[in-house]
């Protein structure tokens, strides 16, 4: 096994997440990847975004819909403001379906990770695990010594038995891919601008 190195806690152990709002789980997510493709920001746990949900307790963050007009005019890093016409004379599920289709052609911009990466939180946290067991192969940890070596956080530890170590590296890399697409996508759509100064240039 190759020398273990240092690893700050930030960058694996994503437990202090797990009580977190499920958007804020996503963010944390789709942060944690486009660190993989060189964004260039610090770990989201150590983010301004982080700091703020985390001060409040996680009560009212990182809310996936924020009624326009209330909202401060500065936005986070995967935010965007549009204006909508809505007829309040339609019924309910019409109005949910026609939603559902604007957010389908969102996805389908590239703005939004492909599912399953950012489907039910349970899943995004599973994902956030799988590239915990990444970052700690890649400083030579195995299951074993990473134990051995984070007495400390040892229950989250734990939660990585449950992941096969071996598909883990496979699943994280696939959906890395998946995001570069969406990136290039982005890219596209915004003339050509560069996608780490168009998402994280407010961050």
């Amino acid at each position: 096994m190759s020398r273990k190195q240092e690893l700050a806690n930030e960058e694996w152990d994503f437990s202090v997440l797990e009580k977190a709002p499920r958007t804020l789980i996503h963010r944390a997510l789709l942060w944690e990847v486009d660190r993989e493709l060189g964004s260039g920001r610090e770990p989201f746990l150590k983010s301004a975004e982080y700091r703020r949900a985390s001060t409040s307790g996680f009560k009212g963050s990182a809310s996936g819909v924020v009624e326009l007009g209330k909202a401060s005019e500065k936005t986070m890093p995967f935010e965007e403001g549009y204006n909508f016409r809505i007829d309040w004379s339609q019924p309910r599920e019409e109005l949910m379906e026609q939603f559902g289709d604007w957010l389908d052609r969102q996805e389908g911009s590239g703005k939004m990770m492909d599912k399953p990466a950012l489907g039910k939180p349970r899943e995004a946290l599973t994902m956030l695990r799988k590239m915990s067991i990444v970052r700690l192969k890649s400083k030579g940890f195995s299951l074993r010594t990473a134990g051995e070596s984070f007495p400390q956080k040892k229950r989250f530890v734990e939660s990585l038995q449950k992941i096969n170590w071996t598909t883990a590296s496979r699943e994280v890399e696939k959906a890395v891919s998946r995001r570069r697409s969406n990136l290039k996508s982005i890219e596209k759509d915004s003339g050509g601008k560069n996608w780490k100064s168009g998402l994280y240039a407010k961050a």
